[in-house]
């Protein structure tokens, strides 16, 4: 009895010096965090292509990791654009994707230029206005999706 007590005292210690070296030096940063935007159908141009009320943009930015596992893993909903930006730890390169359901899928790849350029604006000036943001990388991200 006196035995199976020390050796549960010694399993509990080590559990407990186990937490105790968790890593505390992660932020807010290290995390994928996501914005949302609902704007209407004509501040993207589109008020003649779809009939809904609403348009979702949904941002996944990560400043110190890929997204390209997330951008595997999410899928946008009804009237919604997904957009991935991350920065790749291995090659210190930006990363962007863009996904969208199919109504604005079709709409999109038609590439209107025009079209394409105002979700590019709202991402560079509500988005991303205070950070290093290539609006030409996001467009040319666009227009591969």
């Amino acid at each position: 009895m006196r035995y199976s007590l020390i050796l549960l005292f010694v399993l509990c210690i080590n559990a407990l010096q186990a937490q105790e070296n968790i890593d505390q030096s992660t932020t807010s940063e290290d995390y994928l965090q996501v914005t949302r935007y609902r704007l209407q159908p004509k501040e993207l141009g589109i008020e003649n292509e779809i009939d809904t009320e609403k348009v979702y943009i949904k941002i996944y930015y990560n400043k110190s990791a890929s997204v390209s596992d997330d951008y595997k893993f999410f899928k946008p909903k009804k009237n919604e654009i997904l957009f991935f930006y991350g920065i790749n730890p291995e090659n210190n390169k930006t990363e962007m994707f863009f996904k969208a359901d199919d109504t604005l899928k079709t709409i999109y790849k038609k590439q209107d230029f025009k079209q394409l350029m105002q979700v590019v604006k709202v991402l560079e000036y509500n988005v991303f206005s205070e950070d290093d943001f290539s609006s030409a990388e996001a467009y040319a991200a666009l227009e591969r999706f």
